[in-house]
């Protein structure tokens, strides 16, 4: 597994990969799902592993994915996803990085992700995981209202 920013080493398809991740995280931030869809193959599947009630636990097609993302960039003034690490592994990246983004409402959307990538032989996406926090999400999103309870409780 490779786990450096110098990836002049690796081999094409790894290279071009990651620039797909690269693209996939810079398209979103310049919100344009037009172009960002056409990263995915037509078959391809995502999945919110721990995404609770509030987010599909998979989505299958293109259309699909497509559909659940197109309307996602207005909710938002500006999208920034840093990338913190970045690994790659056969034809998989795994990519953590942070949301540091300003919803609509004028608050700011913190989070973490980890976004593991598969690609078919053409390079486009076949799979993507993304793991987040589900708490911060769904309470910055409005879909949730958290209490945490004391030890005394």
């Amino acid at each position: 597994m490779t786990t450096t920013e110098d990836h002049t080493h690796l081999s094409s398809a790894r290279r071009r990969n990651v620039s797909t991740v690269r693209s996939f995280l810079r398209l979103l931030e310049e919100k344009d799902i037009d172009s960002w869809i056409e990263l995915w193959a037509e078959d391809a599947e995502q999945f919110y592993p721990f995404g609770t009630e509030m987010f599909p636990r998979r989505l299958a097609g293109k259309t699909a994915i497509y559909d659940r993302w197109k309307n996602t960039p207005g909710l938002f003034d500006t999208l920034s996803f840093p990338i913190q690490e970045l690994w790659t592994d056969r034809d998989a990246v795994i990519v953590r990085f942070e949301s540091d983004s300003v919803l609509r409402s004028g608050r700011k959307y913190r989070n973490t992700f980890v976004g593991i990538f598969k690609f078919d032989d053409t390079g486009k996406i076949r799979e993507y995981r993304e793991y987040f926090d589900p708490i911060v999400a769904g309470v910055d999103f409005k879909l949730a209202e958290v209490t945490y309870l004391t030890p005394n409780d």
